[in-house]
């Protein structure tokens, strides 16, 4: 796992669970972008591709008159070939256009239809056109048209070369006529300039010869043909590769949202961050299940508590969570169940006085309540009994000042609970850390505070808020219940259901919240 600023991260295992999670919509996204590409492609008009090929041969040089060696043409690479195709001027000339600005738009138009590359070799090249456009006749007249629009440019190329040195030599030949005329000029230097002359004429005439048939370096190697199928669109190639982008572009979506999450995705993460023990595990569970959580995963929770609160008698452990909405109230109930089963008696108090909802799992409505309690100077302790070794303290009645009345009466409540020796153990519901100062007040006097995380919804900074918040007071923070896990994320088998050992839980029908029996169906 590589960690980020601003506590972003990458977890390379949690990227695939979700991957693996959602390859259903992964697919649905692949077939339906491939399906779309496939019908837009068809619906497009198809295009075809016509090929012509030249072979440029570099001329070699050849012995004339006075000169040593005259070759034919300047020597081009393919690259000065490529260039030259894509020209203004043999553009034009393939179009029977003008190179004036009025047709810059038209050839820049037509550019976009033609292709040309190279092949080399060591001492040829292939120049390669293509040409395309939505007939196969017009593309391949385009492509021949193109092919010997370049050669005729080459074949000028060659002959201006020709025509520079005819220009030399007539030059020259009008100033050896020019000497034999001019007076008082000796009998021998007519004879020389004569036979200069007469050389000089001979490599003209064949420099004129050689003019008028000069071709350049290009040869047709193939003229083009009619295609016989379109080059695109390609339908079944489109949709392949449109699926394969919204395939890799929707993993990067995950990854994205996997970097960017500010969430805490599971166990091990909340132990990470917290620095705690991971003391409970519980995974999601169905709406219809209301907020009774498996008994195994409860069991775990309370043999660790046990082990934390080793030495302490009776056990007073507050159950809380950065906010609200992250099951603390479902794992408070959990716990105090869970003890009541091993035979403790044990006192469940909902001290959520703003929120309170432990009285409605039960249906109470009436009867003892923690206000009146904490109001009563003598702290009169009665409490509902709603299953066997389980008393319930509820709040019946919603207190806007519970900090007040908490900072005022909690502590000598509680030491009035312990003195009176009723109950071996002590659950208490209380409010979220960071929403009010309620539980700021009671965790320093209790036994140890449990820290519920909602994977996937509690937010990590707000856990390390919260935390820091119960350190600076000096509340002792025994370890973090991690509540919402999706199958397979916790760590131990409780979090995934004791069904996956071999049995299911089973919800009794008609039973109500409180009778409600978990009852093991074997699947040996």
């Amino acid at each position: 796992m590589r960690e980020f600023p601003s506590y972003i991260k990458v977890d390379l295992a949690e990227l695939w669970r979700t991957v693996v999670r959602y390859w259903w919509i992964l697919l649905l996204i692949f077939v339906f972008v491939a399906a779309a590409g496939y019908f837009i492609s068809k619906r497009q008009k198809p295009v075809y591709e016509s090929t012509a090929r030249l072979l440029a041969a570099q001329s070699s040089g050849f012995a004339i008159g006075q000169f040593q060696s005259l070759p034919t043409a300047s020597p081009l690479d393919s690259q000065a070939y490529i260039q030259a195709a894509l020209s203004t001027q043999v553009i034009a000339d393939t179009f029977n256009l003008g190179a004036g600005p009025q047709n810059q738009q038209v050839l820049d138009n037509l550019r976009k239809k033609l292709r040309v590359r190279a092949i080399d070799g060591r001492q040829t090249s292939v120049i390669i056109l293509n040409a395309r456009d939505t007939s196969p006749a017009n593309s391949t007249k385009l492509a021949n048209a193109w092919a010997d629009a370049l050669r005729r440019w080459d074949d000028q190329r060659v002959r201006s070369t020709f025509r520079l040195n005819r220009q030399a030599l007539e030059a020259q030949l009008k100033v050896l006529n020019a000497d034999i005329s001019r007076p008082g000029a000796t009998a021998q230097d007519i004879d020389a300039r004569r036979t200069q002359i007469a050389g000089v004429q001979r490599d003209l005439d064949l420099i004129r010869a050689l003019e008028q048939g000069a071709t350049g370096q290009l040869s047709l190697l193939d003229a083009a043909d009619l295609p016989s199928k379109p080059v695109a669109p390609r339908p079944l190639f489109t949709a392949i590769l449109a699926g394969i982008l919204a395939l890799v572009l929707g993993f990067l979506v995950l990854l994205l949202r996997e970097a960017t999450t500010r969430r805490v995705r599971g166990s091990e993460e909340a132990a990470e961050i917290s620095g705690l023990p991971v003391l409970g595990e519980f995974p999601r569970v169905p709406s219809l299940q209301g907020r009774d959580l498996p008994r195994e995963a409860a069991s775990y929770l309370r043999t660790y508590v046990n082990r934390s609160l080793m030495d302490e008698h009776p056990k007073v452990v507050a159950i809380t969570s950065p906010e609200s909405g992250e099951g603390k109230s479902s794992v408070s109930l959990a716990l105090a169940k869970a003890y009541a089963r091993a035979g403790k008696r044990t006192l469940l108090i909902d001290l959520d006085l703003r929120k309170p909802v432990l009285h409605k799992e039960f249906g109470l409505t009436s009867g003892a309540d923690i206000i009146s309690v904490l109001r009563d100077p003598m702290f009169t302790l009665s409490a509902h009994q709603v299953e066997a070794g389980l008393h319930v303290l509820p709040c019946l009645q919603i207190l806007p000042d519970s900090a007040e009345l908490l900072a005022e009466h909690f502590r000598p409540f509680l030491r009035r609970l312990l003195e009176v020796q009723d109950w071996d153990v002590v659950v208490i519901d209380t409010a979220p850390i960071l929403e009010v100062t309620d539980t700021l007040i009671i965790a320093p006097q209790v036994s140890g505070l449990v820290v519920v995380v909602s994977a996937g919804s509690t937010n990590r900074r707000r856990l390390n808020a919260a935390l820091d918040s119960l350190k600076r007071i000096g509340a002792r923070v025994i370890g973090v219940a991690v509540n919402n896990l999706r199958s397979g994320e916790g760590l131990t088998a409780s979090s995934r259901g004791y069904g996956s050992y071999g049995s299911k839980y089973r919800v009794t029908p008609g039973s109500s919240t409180e009778e409600r029996d978990i009852r093991q169906t074997s699947e040996w």
